[in-house]
């Protein structure tokens, strides 16, 4: 067994040994080759001109213009003022009645301040037409004659124990005509209006303008205001 090791031994060795000599051999034909082939003179009998590159042209520098140069001391006189902008009213008062009304002054601080307020703070319209301090019309077309606001109150039935609606023509038709509301919004026929505080809050019928322009409907006692017998 050991004199067969030794054998496979030096058969591997040697089969390494030869192919080493053969890489060896192969890679000086190579180099060989290549001596020759960079030795070899050039075929073509042109003379070959090799360019020569050209210095870079330094850029000429530029005077600045006169008004440029920053070596002059700038100018303290202020700029002629703007013209012809658009003139606006003091912001801090209230503007001028009329067209095309509030257009000049948009803070709404300054332009409901004297509009009386309810205890939850919103504007109480009712109270600012009764202290003469709104003249509403009923129309944008102000040629328009108004229509005298007139008492007509309408009960509107309320679920389980919540007491009554009264509905009050009187203060509705300081500012609103009777086309406003009927009969795109409420039917002019009793119990053909089946109003619900979900349609309400949904924006249709009351919610047309309360909450939105009128007071807000979270406010209960402004309509539930008729107990229930």
């Amino acid at each position: 067994m050991t004199g067969e090791k030794g054998r496979k031994k030096r058969f591997y060795t040697g089969l390494l040994m030869v192919l080493f000599s053969l890489s060896v051999i192969y890679a000086c034909a190579r180099q060989a080759k290549s001596e020759t082939v960079s030795a070899a003179p050039p075929t073509d009998k042109k003379e070959v001109v090799l360019a020569q590159a050209k210095a870079p042209v330094q850029a000429q520098e530029k005077e600045l213009p006169k008004e440029k140069k920053l070596s002059e001391p700038l100018s303290l006189v202020a700029p002629p003022p703007v013209t012809e902008l658009p003139q606006f009213e003091d912001p801090t008062v209230l503007p001028t009645p009329g067209p095309p009304y509030n257009e000049e002054n948009t803070n709404p601080h300054v332009v409901m301040k004297d509009i009386p307020k309810e205890a939850t703070g919103v504007e109480d319209w009712v109270a600012a037409f009764k202290d003469n301090v709104i003249q509403p019309h009923e129309s944008l077309d102000l040629s328009k004659p108004p229509v005298p606001p007139f008492m007509f109150d309408v009960e509107i039935p309320a679920v389980g124990s919540m007491p009554n609606v009264i509905f009050p023509h009187f203060p509705h038709t300081f500012w609103l005509d009777c086309s406003n509301c009927h009969p795109g919004i409420f039917m002019m026929k009793k119990g053909g209006n089946p109003v619900s505080m979900v349609k309400i809050v949904n924006g249709e019928f009351c919610g047309r303008c309360h909450g939105r322009v009128a007071f807000p409907i979270a406010n209960c006692t402004r309509c539930h205001v008729k107990p229930k017998e």
